[in-house]
């Protein structure tokens, strides 16, 4: 995996699971043969920050700047990162087969939320107060408070029972099932859905012929 720093390139972030944590853990389509990962540098981490709306441009600009300047602290805050994400999936996709997470995966997300949190602020604007992440220059791990602070959000939210994980042998995407009878098999039915329905179609045609 290249950790650090590949300008060209950058691939454009899917945000289509309802939860900004999954979108996160997303990042890896197919699982089961790990061809895919699209977080391979810190430079793609900031891009995924910035095409999710968590970080504004001039934020990620800074934050490329200081990689760029520490290179050693990018790494870490990548790899990081990945860690956190590879955490949240395993978290939401045993809560999605009915099973409870493992330790060490809630003990992970905790470390992260505890530093994540003291970085959260009230501001003020004429509309009235809202939440914010403190304006401290060069905190590379910047990119992944807000998915820490969505993961605890979304484990202990009512739609915790409506994380969905894809039924497709050749995907591993998480969702909120949204859908009116709650349902929702696949993440995508025009996709995952009908690639999973041809091939069984296919299957059952065979065993016809044996």
């Amino acid at each position: 995996m290249n950790d650090i720093i590949s300008t060209t390139g950058l691939p454009a972030f899917d945000f289509d699971s309802g939860a900004l944590c999954l979108d996160f853990a997303n990042t890896i389509p197919d699982r089961h043969r790990c061809t895919s990962d699209k977080l391979r540098s810190y430079d793609r981490l900031v891009a995924w920050g910035v095409q999710s709306g968590t970080l504004a441009s001039g934020e990620a600009d800074r934050l490329l700047r200081a990689a760029r300047h520490r290179p050693d602290l990018a790494v870490r805050a990548m790899r990081n990162g990945v860690a956190l994400r590879e955490a949240v999936y395993r978290i939401f996709s045993s809560r999605a087969a009915g099973a409870d997470p493992a330790e060490d995966d809630l003990a992970r997300l905790n470390r992260a939320l505890e530093q994540a949190m003291r970085h959260l602020r009230v501001g003020s604007e004429d509309s009235g107060f809202h939440w914010r992440w403190s304006n401290e220059r060069d905190l590379l791990e910047r990119v992944v408070w807000p998915i820490t602070r969505s993961a605890g959000d979304l484990l202990v939210s009512d739609d915790l029972k409506w994380v969905r994980e894809c039924a497709s042998e050749t995907c591993s995407w998480l969702f909120l099932d949204t859908s009116r009878t709650r349902r929702r098999k696949w993440c995508d039915m025009s996709s995952c859905g009908n690639r999973e329905k041809a091939r069984r179609h296919y299957r059952r045609k065979a065993r016809a012929h044996d």
